[in-house]
């Protein structure tokens, strides 16, 4: 009985351990099966508790924002931390792929099949946006009361708010040889953003409408003066802004024709409303102006690439796999020319391919690499789309009637240095020009340069030219404050031109030594060295100056408009014989040698003679004096004796004897 009693309760014994290690085993699944439960539920609750926290950060954010001219405990410094810290969350939440703006075609259709998936991620991106979009009206209105800080926030959101394209290359031999994927990734400049910066910085939120200086020169310093992907995109939104402020005229102007009769009293609010986007206008030629464009195709190349970092340091994106494209210019791609004209015909194409045929080089600090494969570049890297944008967003701002006379003064002066360079047809101007021309006063001297830039390098047939140059010779130009300017371009309109005739070159030399008598001795000498220089130039006007003769009235109209109906050819020059009469001694001098010269005698070099001023003459005349040696200066011929003249009825009224005076 013994045995199978031991052997019984060995038995029980087995068992139970066997039970104890299957209910262990069993509590250690369960354990663990309860872990990982807990972690997914803990990591889905930390996302939905990090998406929440960013939520509401977001909207204690927006609703801090302070206004300027309404809240009285208004703090700049607090309002500007509050909207960089928006921007620093909506760059992260960007960089996660959350909130996505805008992208190409890839982009949207990965997004729908994703919102088609999760509709929660879909209304979650929704919601971004619309904060998003509230984060940029707030930031907008900040930099409307031009403030710096909002300024460089906006700059940020634009550099940190990049669209991303997808899209397969265009090239399939370069498909074939990637060897990682077949997808180029594009990063470029946010369009949308740009436009709402520049309609933020031309309407400002002061009297007088005008955006103020030091906003205008940091976003020049700052931001479009270091990227050409900048400077693009805000010359393109130029033209689309002054299209739409052109296009709210005419609306304007429309209706006002249609309610001359009702009688309403609101034409006051329209002059307003007409004036206020005149200043608009004026505003967008500024930040225009401010903007230094390449001079050739390789100035927008890429310089300083870094292809592991993905920068280069003249744009703000680094464009599309440069260390793998080769260089397209204009020339080399058809396509291109096509894009690159909104309004332009043939013709302008051709301009715009001769001049890119003309300037071709290379800089040693650009990185390029040339497969055999060749790719067309982005519209913001060539040099016929920046050459096109220019010219039409300058031609759009002009089309605006109620533009302010001083800003057509400051476009006419950066036409022909600035902006006809680099056009890509500047006969596009002419009508301008030509108008700005026939004005008179201070706009003719200004358009004049433009316009004979026009007809000298670009064709232009103008028949009124000279006409028009004659009638602005006045004796006010003379004391101008561009006179020194309108000199210089009179000497190439009329020592350029040898073709001239001979009675329009009398009757420029007529009128020009007419008011020089009463112009200042430095115009007076100017004008004496350029009719001389004519008259040598022309020796059929000769005649001017040695006409032989009895005493004649002089048969010259001063009062005609008309250089042929003058009859300055049959007249002469006798206002040479009253300048000799000058009180100045270079100008009687050179009055007295003018027409004398002979065939060998040196041309005037009329740039020395428009430095002349009233202080370099005096200063002139003072040095020379000093040069000479100190000597008495004679006051009289004769010692005077007595105070009274010899026959004067009191001479020698004051005459006592010398012995009582010494007695």
């Amino acid at each position: 009985g013994k045995p199978k009693t031991n052997l019984l309760f060995i038995t029980h014994i087995a068992l139970n351990s066997s039970r104890i290690h299957l209910t262990t085993s069993l509590k250690r699944k369960m354990t663990t099966s309860k872990t990982s439960t807990s972690t997914t539920a803990t990591s889905s609750i930390t996302k939905s508790s990090s998406a929440s926290e960013t939520a509401t950060t977001i909207k204690k954010l927006l609703k801090q924002q302070q206004d300027k001219h309404s809240d009285a405990y208004f703090n700049e410094q607090s309002d500007a931390a509050r909207l960089d810290e928006l921007r620093r969350i909506f760059s992260k939440i960007q960089s996660t792929s959350e909130l996505q703006l805008t992208g190409s075609t890839s982009t949207t259709a990965t997004a729908t099949a994703t919102t088609k998936k999760n509709k929660v991620q879909a209304k979650w991106n929704a919601w971004l946006k619309n904060q998003h979009s509230t984060f940029i009206m707030q930031l907008s209105n900040a930099v409307k009361d031009e403030r710096k800080s909002a300024l460089r926030t906006f700059m940020g959101v634009i550099a940190s708010s990049p669209i991303i394209d997808e899209g397969s290359n265009s090239n399939k031999k370069q498909q074939q040889q990637s060897s990682k994927s077949n997808q180029v990734i594009l990063h470029r400049v946010n369009e949308h953003l740009v436009y709402k910066l520049v309609t933020a910085l031309i309407k400002p939120n002061n009297e007088d409408g005008i955006v103020a200086e030091h906003m205008l020169e940091m976003l020049d310093v700052e931001f479009m003066s270091r990227y050409r992907d900048i400077q693009y995109l805000i010359l393109v939104n130029i033209k689309l802004v002054a299209q739409e402020l052109y296009n709210d005229a005419e609306s304007k102007q429309k209706k006002n024709v249609g309610m001359t009769d009702d009688g309403d009293g609101d034409d006051d609010d329209d002059r307003n409303g007409d004036e206020i986007i005149g200043i608009y206008a004026e505003n967008l030629s500024r930040i225009l102006l401010k903007i230094q464009l390449a001079i050739d195709q390789s100035d927008l190349n890429p310089t300083d690439v870094k292809p592991k970092d993905g920068t280069c340091a003249n744009y703000l994106f680094l464009p599309a796999k440069w260390s793998n494209i080769e260089q397209v210019s204009d020339d080399d791609d058809d396509d291109q020319k096509d894009d690159s004209s909104v309004d332009d015909t043939s013709d302008e194409e051709e301009d715009s391919h001769n001049e890119n045929n003309q300037h071709k080089r290379k800089t040693k600090d650009q990185t390029q690499i040339k497969p055999k494969n060749k790719v067309k570049l982005p519209p913001y890297q060539s040099i016929g789309q920046h050459r096109a944008a220019i010219q039409q967003a300058t031609l759009n701002i002009l089309k605006i009637q109620t533009l302010p006379p001083r800003s057509l003064k400051s476009i006419l002066q950066a036409l022909p240095s600035q902006i006809l360079p680099n056009s890509t047809n500047p006969l596009r101007f002419a009508d301008f020009c030509t108008r700005a021309y026939e004005v008179g006063g201070v706009t003719s001297l200004l358009a004049l340069n433009s316009l004979f830039i026009l007809m000298t390098q670009h064709g232009l047939e103008y028949k009124q030219f000279y006409l028009s140059l004659y009638n602005l010779i006045e004796s006010k130009v003379f004391y101008a404050k561009y006179r020194t300017r309108f000199f210089k371009l009179l000497v190439k309109c009329l020592c350029g031109n040898q073709m001239l005739p001979a009675y329009l070159v009398a009757a420029f030399c007529k009128k020009l030594c007419r008011c020089a008598l009463s112009a200042p001795p430095s115009g007076a000498l100017f004008i004496l060295a350029l009719v001389s220089n004519l008259i040598r130039k022309h020796e059929e006007c000769a005649c001017i100056i040695h006409r032989n003769g009895t005493k004649m009235d002089d048969p010259y109209d001063v009062d005609q408009k008309d250089p042929v109906k003058s009859k300055a050819i049959e007249s002469s020059l006798w206002e040479l014989n009253a300048l000799e009469q000058h009180y100045h001694p270079a100008v009687s001098s050179m009055a007295k040698g003018c027409g004398t010269e002979d065939s060998k005698t040196l041309m005037h070099d009329l740039d020395s003679f428009l430095l002349h001023t009233y202080k370099s003459l005096f200063d002139q005349e003072r040095k020379r004096a000093g040069n000479k040696r100190r000597s008495t200066i004679p006051l009289t011929f004769h010692e005077p004796k007595s105070l009274f003249v010899e026959g004067d009825m009191f001479d020698g009224i004051f005459d006592f004897p010398m012995k009582k005076i010494k007695g």
